[in-house]
């Protein structure tokens, strides 16, 4: 059942679940919400090439392989797998846990739980494309544990919110029945029905929503004739502008509030209501002729919201609730009374709706946007209407990668820079990933004696020359990932002494080049795709619509 909510209130596309089964496996420190967000808006989502490219931005190792299924042997390290869907176009991604004994066990995508199959049985679903992985435990993501936590509040949040309502109205509902006895059992079971109604016109609802659901396809796709969206996507679904889902929910809603706040052991509470399930038959009828006659098609959650209805007016019957007053015992008050309580839920509900529809066409848009930014095609071309720097800024400054690469980066930078240290780890995860790329690394200080920019620079250089790559990197990362750049303790850590003073002329060098480029904040991106024949580097300042964080897309191999 919890199984179930989960996947209902939060579903998660086949991409980003898998991901995420993986990355619990090998005990890395990924969030589901970092996961879901960067596979989602790769450009190449849903392929598999979205999930491999993600994982190798936050450095877990993988190899995509074509292999005849034959192949597979026993083994215990989870890979992913490519299968083939009931229907002839459908392809799905899996995990495989573990092969022994000719026995697979791997996580079924359509049912969304483990299964254990035959491994004769499991081979004529593959596809022969798979993920290997490789290590990945020491992997931790930035400010994991902060994302894990706000993951926990919102899914808490999500259940109480959910939950509140019915878990308060059965509480009343054992509260009157304690109190009045079997007296109380027909309006307690009124109660529950009513609340069930709310429960399918709230389904009914987010299928109108979110047709793509899989758990509400599930439901309203379970046949030949059977098909929600016919219904509800049809000339009669709606009726001055508000959709019967809305008014449906509206009815039980109103009727909850009204047994909630009068009370169930009311008398001309359930009388009122005796009515009101009266007034309401003739949609019975309509409903049913229309699915039959007009739509030919059913619609499960509709025709339970029907029985909903009719089992309530049995309950109504069997209890004589027609019979306690007479009909005038309704005033103008009462009617006034339903009318708001109907009409206020009718609000309430259409706002919900709007305003979901406005979020979730903000959100596809925001995705279609990022997957369209993080195109390779569409980057360089907006690289290359950027500005280009004329001087080159050869042997100036640090340089780290492979000296003939492709694809270099200059970063121009402050060492005291918020957002240059913020562009650091991904710069150095991506020099990690990728054999050719170069980064080139200058830096606005001066020789000024009252720059306080002037020792930790002056330092670097010093341990560029003095250093290989290696342990210049370990140096970059003690000062730029502490949470104090504190120079002493860092000149401290990495002691230089008399090759600061040979930084002087390079630091002149640097600082002419940053003023002829006219280098108005840091940091400073400018960047070479070299594809000519020439190998002549031409460097594009970096469009501001992109940040570091967005080269992962560009530059992995």
């Amino acid at each position: 059942m919890t199984n179930f909510f989960k996947r209902l209130i939060e579903p998660t596309p086949n991409g980003p679940e898998v991901a995420d089964l993986i990355v619990r496996l090998i005990g890395a420190k990924i969030s589901k919400t970092t996961l879901k967000k960067e596979i989602e808006e790769h450009p190449d989502y849903p392929s598999l090439l979205s999930i491999r490219d993600v994982f190798t931005s936050h450095g877990i190792d993988n190899i995509a392989l074509k292999i005849d299924p034959d192949t597979l042997t026993d083994s215990q390290d989870p890979f992913i797998v490519q299968l083939k869907g009931n229907k002839k176009d459908d392809f799905f991604f899996s995990v495989v846990r573990e092969i022994k004994s000719n026995q697979i066990t791997y996580f079924d995508p359509q049912i969304h739980a483990w299964t254990i199959s035959e491994q004769g049985a499991f081979l004529e679903k593959i596809t022969g494309i798979v993920l290997l992985i490789e290590g990945g435990a020491e992997i931790s993501e930035k400010d994991y544990d902060k994302k894990r936590q706000a993951e926990k509040q919102k899914k808490i949040a999500q259940y109480a919110g959910s939950l509140c309502i019915p878990i308060l109205s059965i509480v009343l509902g054992i509260y009157y029945f304690l109190q009045g006895g079997f007296d109380m059992i027909l309006p307690f079971v009124y109660l529950l029905l009513t609340l069930t109604g709310c429960g399918i016109t709230i389904l009914l609802i987010w299928y109108e929503l979110d047709r793509y659901n899989p758990i509400l396809n599930q439901i309203c796709t379970g046949g030949k004739k059977i098909n929600c969206g016919a219904i509800l996507q049809s000339n009669g679904s709606k009726i001055v502008g508000f959709s019967w889902s809305s008014i449906g929910f509206s009815y039980f809603n109103s009727i909850l509030l009204i047994l909630i706040l009068g009370g169930l052991e009311n008398k001309i509470v359930l009388f009122m209501l005796s009515w009101v399930n009266i007034l309401v038959m003739p949609y019975l009828i309509f409903s049913i002729y229309y699915q039959w006659r007009v739509a030919k098609q059913w619609c499960i959650l509709c025709l339970s919201v029907l029985a909903i209805m009719t089992l309530q007016a049995l309950a109504v019957s069997v209890d004589n609730w027609y019979g306690i007053y007479a009909l005038k015992a309704i005033t103008i008050g009462h009617v006034i009374q339903g009318f708001f309580a109907f009409t206020f839920s009718l609000a309430i509900i259409n706002i919900i709706i709007v305003a979901f529809q406005k979020a979730k066409a903000n959100n596809d848009n925001l995705t279609r946007l990022q997957k369209l930014k993080n195109n390779p095609v569409i980057f360089k071309t907006l690289l290359m209407g950027e500005r280009k720097i004329t001087i080159n800024p050869e042997n100036l400054g640090i340089t780290l990668g492979n000296p003939r690469a492709k694809y270099k980066i200059i970063k121009v930078c402050n060492p005291y820079c918020g957002p240059c240290a913020n562009a650091h780890k991904p710069l150095e995860n991506l020099l990690q990933e990728n054999d050719d790329l170069q980064i080139q690394i200058l830096f606005t200080a001066s020789n000024d004696i009252n720059d306080i920019k002037n020792p930790p620079v002056k330092h670097f250089l010093a341990l560029a020359e003095k250093y290989d790559e290696e342990h210049l990197k370990k140096a970059l990362d003690d000062w730029y990932l502490s949470d104090v750049m504190d120079y002493k303790s860092f000149a401290a850590k990495h002691p230089i002494h008399k090759e600061l003073k040979y930084q002087v002329e390079k630091i002149d060098m640097m600082k002419n080049w940053c003023d002829k480029i006219q280098i108005d904040f840091t940091p400073t991106f400018f960047i070479s795709m070299n594809d000519n024949e020439s190998n002549i580097d031409e460097y594009f300042q970096m469009p501001s619509l992109y940040s570091p964080n967005d080269f992962k897309y560009f530059f992995l191999q």
